[in-house]
């Protein structure tokens, strides 16, 4: 699947974005089609942060994202990935596997 995942869209895909300092990720949702509808996510780590002196906050991020989520059926059920070496290369993009604790 990874193989097959489109590239990040642009700016005017772009639906939503959050800064999470306490996770430590920048998430942007898209709209692949561009009709508003969230169907591709990803999430980069933050590496620095800041306020500037209007008290907004400014990061640095790593180059490529760590998480990917894609939306194929526009269901709202979405399937994660993980980019192991965090190089945007797709052979080491796999899907998530949350670890159990059992």
């Amino acid at each position: 699947m990874a193989a097959d995942m489109p590239n990040e869209p642009g700016e005017a895909n772009l639906i939503h974005e959050d800064v999470n300092i306490i996770m430590g990720l920048y998430i942007r949702e898209y709209s692949l089609k561009g009709d508003g509808i969230v169907d591709y996510k990803t999430a980069r780590q933050i590496i620095f942060f800041e306020n500037n002196k209007y008290w907004n906050t400014v990061i640095e991020t790593v180059e490529w994202p760590l998480f990917y989520w894609i939306d194929e059926n526009r269901d709202g059920v979405f399937d994660h990935f993980v980019d192991q070496r965090v190089e945007g290369k797709r052979e080491y993009i796999i899907p998530y596997l949350p670890v159990s604790g059992n």
